[in-house]
């Protein structure tokens, strides 16, 4: 006969200790501590290929923008009312208009619709309809922590143009009015695929144009006083050639380098439209020699 009594019930579970708690806790921490770096690891190789892509589409921009004003590259900058005569040194198919390399590649990169808005020859303008106020992804890098919005209003580039190709080196007041270039791409003495056209720079920096305002002073795409661009011999003499800058923050931040996003290096677009990596030992003289379109150098190993 079945007895109540004689029914064996399961013993009650027991519960963790505290002691117990505190070591998965601490093992979940150790986990997550060495998955953080390799997320961080795959986020940063993901946002460089973002860059990557976006300098190739520039390059790919500037050839075709350059096939259609007989082989002939945007000028670094350009006003519609510049004239030749008076020493300005720019006539180019390009005259006419008011804006920045970036502003007349805007149609081949998919952004026609924008720069109809500037309007059409002699009043072609970046500034109307403010078109210069626009954000334009391919001119974003997801690295730069300074290009996710607007800088005074203005739409910002984490990418800068070369000044010894798009502007005219040779000018005097090499700042503005010497923005002004007439390359031809298809005629680089050095050779395209030994000549850097672009390089990522950070967005924006602390400092202002003079390094006395303690704003965050932004680098729009379409501006001529403090437009991304590097190189500038003419205004900037020997710091021209600075090699780019590793992880700059606000505080040492330098307006006038490129910028190294990653402890990889820094990104550049080449003339041939490809892609390379600028490591952070590179040499000056060899930054130097990559920068300019007719210096006849031969590049040296560590390029």
């Amino acid at each position: 006969m079945f007895s109540f009594l004689s029914r064996r019930w399961p013993k009650p579970r027991k519960a963790f200790t505290l002691i117990e708690l505190l070591v998965v806790i601490a093992i979940i921490a150790i986990l997550i501590g060495l998955l953080l770096p390799a997320v961080q690891k795959v986020r940063e190789a993901a946002n460089r290929a973002t860059s990557s892509n976006n300098l190739k589409q520039l390059g790919l921009a500037a050839h075709n923008c350059a096939d259609s004003n007989n082989g002939i590259l945007p000028p670094a900058y350009t006003e519609n009312w510049v004239n030749p005569a008076a020493g300005h040194m720019y006539s180019g198919p390009y005259l006419g208009a008011t804006g920045t390399a970036f502003y007349f590649l805007l149609p081949y990169i998919e952004q026609d619709a924008l720069f109809a808005l500037s309007g059409s020859p002699p009043s072609m303008s970046v500034y109307n309809n403010n078109v210069h106020t626009r954000m334009i992804k391919t001119f974003q890098s997801p690295s730069d922590p300074t290009a996710q919005q607007t800088t005074h209003g203005w739409g910002v580039a984490s990418y800068a143009v070369n000044y010894q190709v798009f502007g005219n080196p040779a000018h005097p007041w090499g700042w503005q009015w010497g923005c002004m270039g007439a390359n031809n791409l298809s005629t680089i003495p050095d050779g395209t695929s030994n000549t850097i056209l672009y390089a990522e720079k950070r967005a924006a920096c602390r400092g202002g144009p003079n390094g006395s305002n303690g704003n965050l002073w932004g680098h729009g795409w379409w501006n001529a006083d403090w437009m991304p661009m590097f190189a500038n011999t003419p205004v900037y003499g020997g710091n021209a050639w600075l090699v780019p800058q590793s992880r700059p923050t606000n505080a040492n931040c330098n307006q006038f380098q490129a910028t190294a996003f990653s402890a990889g290096g820094c990104l550049v677009g080449m003339g041939d439209g490809s892609v390379r990596n600028v490591r952070p030992s590179i040499a000056q003289n060899t930054w130097m020699f990559a920068l300019t379109p007719n210096g006849g150098e031969v590049l040296p190993n560590d390029w």
